[in-house]
């Protein structure tokens, strides 16, 4: 994750998709977390770049969403539920609990069964066309469903970054991974042990006050 929202937006560590949309709220756990979705643009945007809609379903759901702009609320204000749904089942299996599966097995009632596959630059997208304002909370369904029936679901880690938050699949061969990314969480959480070791080093070295 990163103090840049643009940046942060474009930063998908998780591994599989229903994750990288759990980490779609930077700095988490912090006390002034950053919405990345904060409008039901921002999903479509979101859909965009992780490649989980084809371009003109994006488009056509551009549209649509300024026709049925209630519609496109309330599928934001269920996209933000379903990622809370999903940081609570994620924590539960990554601490060897049991997640409560009925809100997603409410959710997958009213899909449609999923649709072929298309191109989508280097791999593969849903052929959705985007005639419901629903559909970018779909794939990331699909996505969840296929962590659960896996061994995916026995390998989830949450970044240890002070204020992080986000969610993986710990590949590791030991099942050691610390960070969402040891190139920006890593480093900034080894900077700063790094720095209070230091500082902790000179206030014990600092000669007591004198009482005046």
């Amino acid at each position: 994750m990163s103090r840049d929202p643009a940046r942060a937006a474009n930063q998908f560590f998780g591994g599989r998709v229903c994750l990288d949309f759990a980490n779609s709220l930077d700095w988490r756990t912090s006390g002034d977390p950053q919405e990345l979705i904060p409008d039901y643009g921002a999903l479509l945007d979101w859909s965009g770049r992780r490649a989980t809609l084809p371009a003109p379903a994006i488009a056509a759901l551009r549209t649509l969403a300024v026709a049925r702009h209630a519609e496109a609320r309330t599928a934001l204000q269920e996209a933000h539920a379903l990622r809370a749904e999903i940081w609570r089942a994620a924590d539960s299996l990554r601490t060897g609990q049991e997640p409560d599966l009925a809100p997603f097995n409410r959710a997958l009632a009213t899909l449609p069964s999923q649709p072929a596959l298309v191109p989508l630059g280097p791999c593969f997208a849903h052929d959705l066309t985007g005639r419901d304002v629903c559909e970018p909370l779909w794939p990331i369904l699909w996505s969840l469903t296929a962590i659960m029936t896996s061994d995916d679901a026995h390998r989830l880690g949450c970044c240890q970054a002070e204020g992080c938050g986000w969610f993986f699949v710990d590949e590791s061969p030991n099942h050691s991974r610390l960070w969402c990314s040891s190139e920006v969480c890593g480093n900034r959480e080894r900077a700063r042990r790094a720095y209070a070791k230091r500082r902790h080093a000179i206030n014990r070295a600092a000669p007591p006050a004198v009482p005046r």
